[in-house]
Order: C-alpha cells, then sequence, then structure tokens
C-alpha cells in the first residue's frame, strides 16, 4: 500500500488492541521513570557482558582526543568473508550505550557471518550537537579504514544502522559518507524509527503527509512533552546536514539501499514515511515495513507485533547484505538466547 495521503496515514495512529491492553496492564512510568529504568537496563546489560575472541570492546579516537567505546561482534567461524555492520543505538540523545543493540548483534553475526561493530556517541545535555553527529562519522571513517583488524571484509557488505536517535544518526552519517566521498562506500542502510524532520525543513510537497507529531502528540513510550526535553538538551541547528540529511547541499542522490521501519502511533512516524518517499523519487532503492497501532520502541514489549517487528529486522538486513532470508525457526532460537530487552 502507498502511503501518499493523510486518509491512508491516519488510521496508523490506531493502537493495536494487543499493546494497548499491554500498557494499560503495565502503566507506562513518566518520562523520567522511562530514563531511570532505561539506565538501569544498560547498567545490567553492561554487567553481563563477558569478553571473548568472538565479542569485546575496543576505543576509537574521536577528532578532539576523546576514546570512544566500541563493541566487536564476531560471527562463530572465522570461515569466509565477513561484511561489516555497524549499529548505532536510541535513547533521545541523551542516554544509551554500545550495549543496547548487542542481541541484534550477537544475532546478526551469526546469521550473516558478519562482523557487527556497535560503536558509541557522546551524550546530550553534556555534550551538545553536534558532537554525536561527529563522533558517529568520526567512528565510521575509522572503521572504514581499519576493518582488516577485527576480520570485516567492506567489499561482500557495508551495512550503517540504528535506532531512533541512532537512526537519525545514521541517516545524517550515510548522507554524509556521500558528500565526503567514504571509502569504501556504505552498501546499505537501516532506519528504525528514525528522526530526520522537524517541521521548518519538510518539503512542501510532503508537508500535508507529516502529521505524526500532532496526531500522536500523547503517544506512549515518547510524547510531545519528552520530545520537546530531549531536542532541548540536544540543542540543535534545525538547518545543519548534522542534525538532518534534508539539510545537505545536495541531499539523497545516490543513496545505497535503505531498509525503513515506521511505527503507527509514534510522533516520529511520518519522518521515516517522507523520507523514504523522498528516496524513492530519488532513484533510491528502498524496503518499508510499517507496524498500524505500534509506538516509538514497541520492541520492548511481549506482542505479536514487536516478535514480528524482530524478524523483520533481520529479514531487512538480509534484503540489505543481498542474502537469503533466515528462516524464522532460526531467529527464535537465537532470540531465545540473545532476548532483546523489555519492560
Amino acid at each position: 500500500m502507498e502511503y501518499d495521503t493523510r486518509e491512508k496515514i491516519e488510521p496508523l495512529g490506531t493502537i493495536d488492541p494487543e499493546i494497548d491492553a499491554f500498557i494499560k496492564a503495565h502503566p507506562m512510568p513518566s518520562f523520567g521513570g522511562t530514563q531511570d529504568v532505561m539506565r538501569e537496563m544498560m547498567e545490567a546489560a553492561k554487567s553481563a557482558r563477558k569478553d571473548s575472541d568472538i565479542e569485546y570492546s575496543i576505543k576509537i579516537p574521536m577528532r578532539d582526543g576523546y576514546q570512544s567505546e566500541t563493541r566487536i561482534h564476531k560471527p562463530p567461524s572465522p570461515d569466509g568473508k565477513h561484511p561489516v555492520l555497524v549499529f548505532v543505538y536510541g535513547g533521545g540523545f541523551i542516554m544509551g550505550d554500545c550495549t543496547q543493540l548487542s542481541p541484534y548483534a550477537r544475532i546478526a553475526a551469526k546469521l550473516f557471518n558478519a562482523v557487527v561493530v556497535n560503536i558509541s556517541y557522546r551524550l546530550a545535555p553534556a555534550h551538545k550537537f553536534p558532537t554525536a553527529p561527529n563522533d558517529v562519522w568520526d567512528s565510521l571513517k575509522w572503521i572504514a579504514a581499519n576493518t582488516h583488524t577485527f576480520g570485516g571484509d567492506p567489499s561482500v557488505g557495508f551495512i550503517l544502522g540504528g535506532a531512533s536517535a541512532g537512526g537519525n544518526l545514521a541517516a545524517v552519517t550515510a548522507q554524509k559518507s556521500l558528500d565526503e566521498g567514504l571509502s569504501p562506500p556504505l552498501t546499505g542502510v537501516w532506519l528504525s524509527i528514525p528522526y530526520v524532520l522537524e517541521e521548518e525543513i519538510v518539503p512542501a510537497k510532503y508537508k500535508d503527509v507529516w502529521f505524526s507529531r500532532e496526531q500522536n502528540a500523547a503517544g506512549p513510550v515518547i510524547d510531545k512533552a519528552s520530545m520537546e526535553f530531549m531536542g532541548l538538551a540536544y540543542s540543535a541547528d534545525m538547518r545543519s546536514p548534522d542534525l538532518s540529511p534534508f539539510n545537505a547541499k545536495d541531499p539523497h542522490k545516490g543513496m545505497p539501499p535503505v531498509y525503513f521501519q515506521v511505527c503507527g502511533t509514534d510522533p516520529l512516524r511520518d519522518d521515516g514515511l517522507v523520507y523514504e518517499r523522498v528516496l524513492r523519487d530519488h532513484g533510491v532503492k528502498t524496503r518499508l515495513d510499517i507496524y498500524p497501532g505500534a509506538p516509538h520502541g514497541h520492541i520492548m514489549f511481549p506482542c505479536k507485533l514487536s516478535t514480528k517487528c524482530h524478524f523483520d529486522t533481520f529479514n531487512g538486513l538480509a534484503w540489505l547484505l543481498g542474502k537469503e532470508t533466515p528462516d524464522e525457526e532460526v531467529i527464535t532460537q537465537e532470540l531465545a538466547v540473545n532476548p532483546i530487552m523489555s519492560v
């Protein structure tokens, strides 16, 4: 279905009955409470991790001398050529760390015989814009120049991806990689529930279908108030190419294939929908999975749409890598061993 009118898009904002029942039975904490829960989860993930030959941390130097923690996840077998996947965590630019996407990284490393690199960036408000995009760009440049040191081979795939704020940073950095001529180039981009637009930079052609900020202003997980709080902490320049690929001098042309995931009751829903359409209009190959009635960050919920999203993530990564769709039973087994964080 083509989501090209308000009439087609608006029903996506009706909450999924199973998710609605779960939220009513497990009321979401206040935004401050959500921050506390996520920090506790990140600390638990840190304390639970153990270094091994196939999973360990390194430090990547930033432009100002800061050493940024980075987590390397290798496949169980050293045989063959290993594509490189780079993941960027979310958290509204104010929380999160490089262990957040480790379950996805471990599974992707095994499914695709890949090296998965979970990078870090410094957080607001202590480190305001553009520290985060600078850190991600510096990390990607270092990875591109040093894949041989951890067994990666970008000639068989070089993917950059992220979720939420990480989706923003992945989108911005992918565009910058074109503008700056990154070598080797990215071969694909994964954008899950990305933030890429503000009202003043939405192209006129798409303004009528960019209304999720208003429709989903009271959505669960993130709402208007929490977005305003995060925006104030980040203090970004709304016209900077480090905030949005739409602000680049010559945006969108030449992007590698992009895989999108968009949630129906997410205030950021239409950022993803509009960006996907714009890329298609510029001749970019895209793939889009939509979760009607699902809120931002619903992967934390034990619901059917959330499980589908996990499967879709690995199917989308397979599409970007030109590999066969993974067997759902195998993914299910891997998720049991590497559970995604849940509330």
